[in-house]
């Protein structure tokens, strides 16, 4: 048996003068790069060059949707009206693929961040929310989500929805990420190990010890993790000991 995988990463999450990751370095590492969008995290200058060093890369390239929450970092629930979230959303794709386009590539996913990730899971008019909004953009764009709602409604809007596997959060009991208010550093040994058992054996542990099915095309490693150099060789090194090939996000999704 052959095993092929895709490793997703957030970036360009800094503002203004405050760096957050490492962006230039970790993007050799991964093959599909989600670029904050300016409203949890991001301006046009740190969008335009995370962009371009991506596409200079050869790397794919997505917006990084969220809330407007630039001091909680789009990690607070907020009660917004979905028409107000559709049209933030479309004016975040737009803003990033601005970016995109001057630098001659082509954008290929969108994908939540934080706080909105689980409020589309788990509410139906904000799944639609987002998935109208990217309908309305673009159908060949790839929606990082899954799960809930927008896999289910996918379908209805012409959009490839799929979800992704979680190596560097632990699992809550229901499938979903204990999401940590500020990403803390990670074990790198730990982190590929879950990598290997997601891909080779489709389940993780969730933290009551229980196992939990995931299957999925694509592995998420947080930009903002403070090792996230280490880990990511980590992971890349133990896919590649275990014959796994690191893909881009297309063919992982086929």
């Amino acid at each position: 048996m052959s095993w092929q995988i895709n490793i997703n990463s957030d970036m360009g999450e800094g503002y203004g003068r405050w760096q957050l990751g490492s962006d230039e370095e970790l993007i050799p590492l991964v093959p599909t790069v989600n670029i904050a969008c300016g409203f949890h995290a991001g301006d046009p200058r740190i969008m335009h060059r995370v962009t371009a060093a991506a596409i200079a890369a050869g790397a794919d390239v997505g917006a990084h949707v969220a809330l407007p929450d630039l001091r909680g970092f789009g990690r607070r629930p907020i009660d917004i009206d979905a028409d107000d979230l559709r049209d933030d959303l479309l004016y975040q794709i737009g803003a990033l693929d601005a970016f995109v386009r001057a630098e001659g590539g082509t954008m290929r996913h969108v994908k939540p961040h934080g706080s909105l990730y689980a409020m589309c899971r788990r509410h139906e008019h904000y799944a639609r929310a987002l998935l109208h909004a990217v309908a309305r953009y673009d159908t060949s764009l790839i929606v990082i989500v899954g799960q809930g709602w927008p896999e289910r409604l996918a379908d209805s809007y012409g959009l490839t929805v799929r979800h992704e596997g979680y190596i560097d959060l632990d699992y809550q009991p229901d499938g979903f990420p204990q999401v940590e208010p500020v990403k803390k550093a990670c074990d790198p040994d730990e982190v590929a190990r879950r990598a290997v058992a997601i891909v080779k054996e489709r389940t993780a542990r969730a933290l009551d010890g229980s196992r939990i099915e995931v299957v999925t095309p694509t592995l998420c490693l947080h930009g903002d993790m403070p090792n996230v150099l280490e880990v990511a060789a980590r992971v890349r090194d133990r896919l590649a000991e275990e014959d796994i090939e690191i893909v881009d996000l297309a063919s992982a999704v086929r």
